[in-house]
């Protein structure tokens, strides 16, 4: 609980809850950051549950743990320039501290350039562009 409160108050400057209740249908959950009720925000609770898990499971046990995370651009659909940026910079920060990698998809014109820190370098991590202009531009053969 303490990682995702503290992935949370990354992104919005205020700590996020998460609630596990045992019920008789098994485990509930919970989550709430301020400010709630958006699609931008929901998403950004799923990031943060998301980021969590991947910690533990590196924290915990590199043998048997997948040491990686992997979000569509969709986790992103809805939210402010500033809280993608602030994504983007917790999971580099938090994948090098606890030795797993971390994938993301995003449409170019969904990249906050203007908002990243002075230090971090967005496309030194690009691994891969798609594109429309010509064959070679899709993956696996298929034109996206």
């Amino acid at each position: 609980m303490d990682l995702f409160n503290r992935n949370s108050r990354f992104l919005y400057d205020a700590p996020g809850r998460l609630i596990i209740n045992v019920g008789d249908n098994g485990f509930q959950f919970r989550v709430e950051i301020s400010r709630d009720g958006s699609e931008g925000i929901d998403n950004m609770k799923i990031f943060c549950y998301d980021l969590m898990l991947a910690q533990l499971w590196a924290e915990s046990d590199r043998e048997s743990s997948p040491r990686i995370l992997i979000h569509d651009s969709t986790i992103f659909d809805g939210v402010d320039e500033r809280q993608v940026r602030l994504a983007l910079e917790l999971a580099d920060r938090e994948s090098r501290i606890y030795g797993f990698q971390y994938i993301c998809t995003l449409n170019s014109d969904m990249v906050p350039y203007s908002e990243f820190a002075a230090d971090f370098d967005f496309d030194s991590f690009v691994r891969l562009r798609l594109t429309d202009e010509s064959d070679e531009g899709g993956l696996l053969g298929i034109r996206f």
